[in-house]
């Protein structure tokens, strides 16, 4: 199966060539949607393709996905609503003709207007996580973390909850007076695992994650904890948190995310006693982005 799909978010933009099921090719940048005015995306689209170099063919299909099909991106392409199959979950969405001489389709987010929940990107991560594994909970982590149950007897994804672990994290820490005066930081396990114990506390009804956040100042102004390892606190305090809220007990979570961050994740786990997986990203959104092209293979 040979396409190109483009994941263009608020912030960056990915494209990746893709040739029998594997990347090919891929070129990043910084100009994400939120960046840029929207009568610009389509030149913007254009020549960012082009550096994909021998990875870009006219007569591939291309796929778009993420805050391109938002009320900013090049057009609106709407939401699914949950519960939906995984057959509505692969489907290509959108055709977007004049944009590029290749046929272009505009991929929908998902959404549970149940709770008012929206989602965009993420579901291609999981149709991937789903041929990937025999999980039914999934947690893709990053800035807005999306939590998704499926029900694989019924072959339908089922609820969607987002927890803002990532952006909370960045907003307490870089805007805040809990971080102001804060040195560079650096990775601390120590810290982090202390982090993970408060949001302990937190899920007993010890405390409240709202006091603990601004406690955070206390611990290293007090001398309980140093400054520089303040930003690992938190993130234990914030992951561990969000894993508390989420994760169904029973079974294992399967938690898609980046290299970097998923050791997070599994350490918050380990320190909780709580069963989990996980898969890189970019796995998923291959795999997902293959389920959706395989009738052309």
């Amino acid at each position: 199966m040979n396409y190109i799909a483009v994941d263009w978010g608020s912030s960056n933009f990915r494209a990746l060539s893709v040739r029998n099921g594997e990347v090919y090719r891929s070129v990043e940048a910084g100009c994400g949607v939120g960046k840029c005015a929207r009568e610009a995306l389509p030149d913007i689209l254009r020549e960012q393709l082009l550096r994909l170099e021998e990875g870009w063919d006219e007569t591939l299909p291309v796929l778009l996905c993420g805050m391109v099909g938002s009320n900013i991106g090049l057009a609106d392409a709407g939401y699914l609503a949950l519960p939906l199959s995984f057959a509505q979950l692969t489907a290509k969405g959108r055709a977007l003709p004049g944009i590029l001489p290749n046929p272009v389709t505009l991929r929908p987010g998902i959404c549970d207007r149940r709770v008012m929940e929206i989602c965009r990107g993420e579901e291609m991560q999981l149709a991937g996580a789903l041929t990937l594994t025999t999980s039914q909970t999934f947690a893709a982590v990053g800035t807005h973390s999306k939590w998704l149950t499926v029900n694989r007897a019924q072959q339908q994804v089922e609820s969607l909850r987002t927890l803002m672990t990532g952006e909370l994290w960045n907003l307490v820490l870089n805007h805040s007076i809990v971080g102001k005066g804060l040195p560079e930081q650096s990775a601390s396990d120590e810290a982090f695992l202390r982090g993970v114990a408060t949001a302990r506390q937190v899920e007993h009804g010890e405390t409240t994650l709202v006091s603990e956040l601004f406690r955070c100042r206390g611990h290293y102004i007090l001398g309980d904890l140093d400054p520089a390892a303040a930003g690992a606190w938190l993130s234990g305090l914030l992951i561990a948190h969000e894993i508390l809220q989420g994760h169904p007990r029973h079974e294992a979570v399967c938690f898609i995310g980046s290299r970097a961050l998923l050791p997070r994740y599994a350490l918050a786990c380990e320190a909780l006693d709580l069963p989990f997986t996980t898969l890189e990203a970019e796995q998923a959104l291959i795999a997902g982005l293959n389920e959706v092209f395989r009738d052309e293979a």
